[in-house]
């Protein structure tokens, strides 16, 4: 009698096995969840990768001795850094988790993926020293969003926003629609550009910890 042949899922050529560092990750989130917002996807998933690179990221911030944006605002606002990102963590854990709230709902503007995709790129400049394509397109795009007329803003601040309005003809009177258009525009144009690569750090250096002897 022939041997039946073990039955299982179709192996298919070409799998890859990926070694990652935790910056990686980041860098993965931030890329996919930049592309999924400028091409207008459902924000859940995509609120859901931003968040969890800056989760990631405010903990190296924290191993590594960076001041991550959260870290600001904390000693800004006089709030333990945990109480802080509670608090911002409150839709993350809503898409995450339902151990304590499965019948629950939650209103959820989509306003709120910019501020998150916002700290996600900046800290992940701050604790690699460079930012991918993605990052830096979405940096410009919220910058010239940030203020309603550009001399609200610090003067310092005003030539770089005159800049990047410039990037994206008359996002300020558009859509959000037409603005992330306008996003994904600009990264189609400039995903290629070699000029725009920036190298970063992909390995995690630990912060020297205080002799306790």
């Amino acid at each position: 009698m022939a041997k039946r042949s073990k039955r299982g899922a179709v192996r298919l050529p070409g799998a890859e096995t990926l070694e990652l560092t935790k910056i990686d990750v980041c860098a993965a989130h931030i890329s996919t969840a930049v592309r999924l917002f400028f091409e207008g996807a459902h924000p859940v998933p995509i609120y859901a990768l931003a968040s969890a690179a800056r989760e990631i990221l405010t903990t190296l911030g924290e191993k590594t001795g960076v001041k991550t944006t959260l870290h600001d605002i904390a000693e800004k606002r006089k709030l333990p850094l945990k109480v802080l990102i509670t608090q911002v963590h409150k839709f993350a854990k809503f898409f995450k988790h339902a151990n304590t709230d499965p019948a629950a709902t939650i209103a959820f503007n989509e306003e709120e993926l910019d501020i998150v995709l916002q700290l996600a790129c900046h800290d992940f400049g701050r604790v690699t020293g460079g930012m991918p394509i993605e990052a830096q397109v979405f940096e410009v795009w919220i910058h010239a969003i940030a203020y309603q007329r550009v001399n609200d803003a610090p003067f310092k601040k005003q030539k770089l926003l005159k800049q990047a309005i410039k990037q994206f003809p008359g996002i300020r009177t558009s859509t959000r629609t037409r603005a992330k258009q306008l996003g994904l525009e600009l990264l189609k144009k400039l995903e290629n550009d070699s000029e725009l690569r920036m190298t970063f750090r992909r390995h995690v250096i630990l912060a020297e910890q205080p002799d306790q002897s």
